[in-house]
């Protein structure tokens, strides 16, 4: 060996075999590690969970966020056929629950219960929406979870009794995905996060805090004073982990039990049906102004009503009165609802006096009374005896009478008339008896004097009747009846005259009152005196006296009066 061989073993020596336990020790890691890619989900598998959990929650939080970060276009594009119907689903079913609601609202906002509810609300000074959701919503929490927000871990978990488990990582993973897409794709940097969903029949809510979020599966349609309680517990459970930290919150058995308690699907709805009528009696003190002024207005209503209806009930009273004790008529029926509308049924005789003058004496407001009668033969006294002047047609000089239908006739009257009508006096309708006290009038000396003397008297009746006009040319209610008598006397007046030897000629006055001006009360006296000639033409007066009647409207007003005059005027036959 050469010099220059044994410097180097003495120099290199302790390097060689560094070099070769080193080359060994690489050896043994590639083994190593060529085994631990076969042996590592033994080892995951067989390693305890919440460890295993907890070491591996920071760098999978932190693999997770850098690949969002750094592929979020992939993973957005990976979760958009799963988020896509999500977000569809919660829209549909967060319209239909506004439409539920207001349905509801609407449904209960005119039914007796929403009246009372109404009236509840007002007393209490409580919102009627809040009103109603207090007395018509039912709901139940069925599975609540604490999920650590970067890892996705369940902290805790609570179900109501008798319910069975749900896959607890599978719901915190899928809800840490989908926040972590709603937060990266939907929501503002640093704001919006999914809030909440609908999940088949359960309404999911999600409430996120700085290190932890809190999910609850929720059946029905909780009140908003559940988010406020949820809310209150989240805030605590970040209490306890600023108190205890991460590491020593599994260790802390007072604060596990607390979180427990806090967490029970019962105890959030205890808290939030507590916090609900803390809410409803933290308002301003019941007010008995709303029901006082409820009262008064019911009051004043049923007063207005009842006066309304006793005054129409008085006036129907009045009407009835007058109706029953009007001769030829028999009421039998009033039809009448109050100040909507009003018809008398009954029998009416042809010889009585119209109805009409009376129904328009009472006050029906704008009612106006229909009339429904039928023909009869009445045996009133009044209108007996109408009717036995009409049949009788007795001269001027014989008077008429009935009382208790007996009939009694006086005076004087021609021998013809007396053996005409003797025997019909008592075939008049409504007659038990006759009491006959005419006698045969004496021949007159000088049958034309007696026939001017007759014709002169009836020329005064006929100047005595006035026929009036309400408005205008509309007559009043007893025109007819005025019409009829005109015309019986001008056909006696016309006999008269060819006896005494005298011609008629007839002058039809006309009047009105200071009302207007003086060429409209000019027209209106026009008016009323040629509406008189035409009604006695109508009524069969000969027409060669009303063409030659004259028609005198120059009256002023000074007698203040809407109406009409006939007057009579005699000329001598040879002038």
């Amino acid at each position: 060996m050469s010099d220059l061989d044994r410097l180097r073993h003495l120099l290199l020596t302790d390097e060689r075999e560094k070099f070769v336990r080193a080359e060994l020790r690489i050896a043994e890691l590639e083994r190593i590690n060529r085994e631990l890619s076969e042996l590592l989900p033994g080892l995951v598998t067989a390693a305890p969970a919440e460890p295993m959990s907890r070491a591996l929650a920071t760098p999978v939080a932190a693999a997770l966020g850098n690949a969002v970060q750094r592929n979020r276009a992939s993973i957005v594009d990976a979760l958009f056929p799963v988020i896509g119907p999500i977000i569809r689903k919660a829209i549909a079913e967060a319209l239909r629950g506004l439409m539920r609601d207001l349905n509801q609202v609407l449904e209960h906002g005119f039914s007796p219960r929403g009246i009372r509810w109404r009236i509840e609300a007002w007393r209490s000074g409580v919102p009627f929406a809040q009103i109603v959701l207090k007395h018509s919503l039912r709901y139940q929490i069925d599975h609540v979870f604490l999920i650590e927000r970067d890892s996705g871990l369940v902290l805790h978990r609570a179900s109501s009794p008798g319910l069975p488990d749900l896959d607890a990582d599978a719901i915190a993973g899928m809800l840490t995905a989908i926040g972590q897409f709603v937060r990266d794709s939907v929501g503002r940097e640093g704001g919006d996060s999914l809030e909440a969903a609908r999940v088949g029949e359960y309404l999911l809510w999600v409430l996120d805090g700085p290190r932890a979020s809190l999910a609850c599966f929720i059946k029905g349609v909780p009140p908003d004073a559940l988010r406020v309680v949820l809310s209150d517990r989240l805030e605590q459970i970040h209490a306890q982990f600023s108190a205890v930290g991460d590491s020593a919150l599994e260790a802390d058995t007072a604060a596990n039990q607390r979180l427990t308690t806090s967490l029970e699907p019962s105890a959030l709805v205890a808290a939030s049906a507590a916090l609900t009528d803390d809410e409803g009696s933290g308002h301003k003190r019941p007010s008995r102004w709303p029901m006082l002024i409820i009262v008064l207005a019911i009051v004043l209503g049923l007063g207005w009503y009842f006066l309304h209806v006793a005054r129409w009930n008085e006036r129907v009273d009045m009407l009835r009165s007058g109706l029953a004790a009007h001769p030829g008529f028999v009421l039998t029926a009033i039809e009448a609802k109050p100040w909507q509308r009003l018809t008398v049924h009954g029998l009416l005789d042809a010889d009585a006096d119209p109805l009409q003058p009376l129904l328009e004496r009472v006050d029906l407001g704008e009612v106006k009374a229909g009339l429904d009668v039928q023909n009869y033969l009445s045996g009133d006294d009044a209108v007996v005896l109408k009717r036995a002047v009409r049949l009788l047609d007795a001269p001027i000089g014989v008077q008429l009478a009935v009382n208790e239908s007996v009939l009694a006739l006086s005076g004087e009257a021609s021998r013809d008339w007396i053996e005409q009508h003797r025997a019909q006096a008592a075939w008049v309708t409504g007659i038990r008896s006759v009491d006959w006290r005419v006698t045969e009038m004496a021949v007159p000396a000088d049958p034309q004097a007696e026939a001017r003397a007759a014709l002169n008297a009836l020329i005064n009746v006929i100047a005595q009747t006035t026929l009036r006009f309400t408005s205008g040319t509309e007559p009043s209610a007893n025109a007819n009846d005025e019409i009829r008598q005109m015309a019986d006397s001008l056909d006696k007046a016309e006999s008269l005259a060819v006896t005494a030897g005298v011609a008629l000629h007839l002058r039809i006055d006309g009047y009105s009152d200071a009302t207007g001006g003086a060429d409209l009360n000019a027209g209106l006296r026009t008016a009323r005196a040629g509406w008189l000639r035409d009604s006695l033409r109508k009524a069969g007066v000969s027409t060669g006296l009303l063409d030659d009647a004259t028609l005198f409207t120059a009256t002023d007003t000074a007698a203040g009066i809407r109406a009409a005059k006939l007057i009579v005027q005699t000329v001598e036959a040879n002038r």
